[in-house]
């Protein structure tokens, strides 16, 4: 079974009257090249801000890269250009977001972000799983609508923490109640409109509905899953609630945690230990 299944959003639903960021043209200059990397090389090249952070990120421990890359074209012959154009996604999706009025600490989402992301594509490499890249994608993107939704509702701030304080570990229900959609449907919407690929956004789409889609017989997309297992994995591990929403207990890990071990085939002894690997790799950055 592929990648399917996906719910259509409604165009007069709320979400439809709040912004989202377009896809930046680069990307778009980009998808015109075909298979002709040194084009896409050229063209990631001519903004040095840009290929300066494309290479500070392959470079970074989330990559795990024996070598150094010192250029987009390397880069690109190296990676793929898949890897090269959704580092690239974002990069630029932070970017399109800067403007956005809200009060929420950007700073201190987006190093949030990082950490999950760098903790996701981590811990793969750590358990042999091939999905490093998309794990380092969806960590940096499965929040995207926190700041959409925060940009709209000036009381989102306090609306999120309450969230990620319901004991019944239920985040979302909490934002559906008061606005009548949630981060995890916004950020679906942006990581359509970016063209990530449909594994990645079903799981931005579903990352609040884990033990769900773990129940559920039907959805039979293993790299979904998976997914969404190192994605909560990682969450847990930098102690997300608290840093996001200044929650000191992760109620959702408790809910979903047992779960998640049981897909990924982990003991606790089995998932302290991993903590402890991925810890030591990112040199107790966690």
């Amino acid at each position: 079974m592929s990648d399917s299944k996906e719910t259509k959003v409604s165009y007069d639903s709320p979400i439809s009257g709040i912004y989202i960021p377009p896809q930046p043209g680069l990307i778009e200059q980009i998808n015109t090249c075909g298979a002709d990397l040194e084009m896409i090389g050229e063209i990631i090249s001519v903004d040095p801000g840009v290929s300066a952070a494309v290479i500070k990120v392959v470079n970074s421990p989330a990559f795990g890269l024996a070598n150094r890359i010192s250029s987009i074209p390397q880069a690109v012959v190296m990676l793929g250009v898949d890897r090269v154009v959704s580092i690239l996604k974002t990069l630029l999706l932070r970017e399109s977001m800067a403007s956005l009025e809200t009060r929420l600490d950007m700073n201190v989402f987006w190093e949030v972000s990082l950490s999950v992301a760098t903790v996701a594509s981590t811990i793969c490499r750590q358990l042999n799983l091939a999905v490093a890249d998309e794990a380092y994608t969806l960590g940096l993107f499965h929040n995207c609508g926190v700041p959409i939704l925060a940009s709209k509702y000036e009381n989102y701030q306090q609306v999120i923490e309450f969230s990620y304080g319901r004991e019944d570990g239920r985040i979302t229900s909490e934002e559906f109640a008061n606005f009548g959609v949630h981060h995890a449907a916004a950020g679906y919407r942006v990581a359509r409109v970016w063209n990530l690929p449909t594994v990645i956004c079903l799981a931005v789409k579903n990352h609040h509905s884990v033990d769900r889609l773990l129940d559920d017989q039907s959805v039979e997309n293993p790299t979904l899953k998976t997914l969404l297992c190192v994605l909560k994995m990682a969450e847990d591990m930098v102690n997300l609630p608290e840093k996001l929403a200044q929650c000191d207990v992760d109620f959702e890990w408790q809910k979903v945690g047992g779960k998640v071990l049981e897909f990924t085939g982990l003991s606790e002894y089995d998932y302290e230990d991993l903590r402890d690997a991925v810890r030591f790799t990112l040199g107790g950055e966690i």
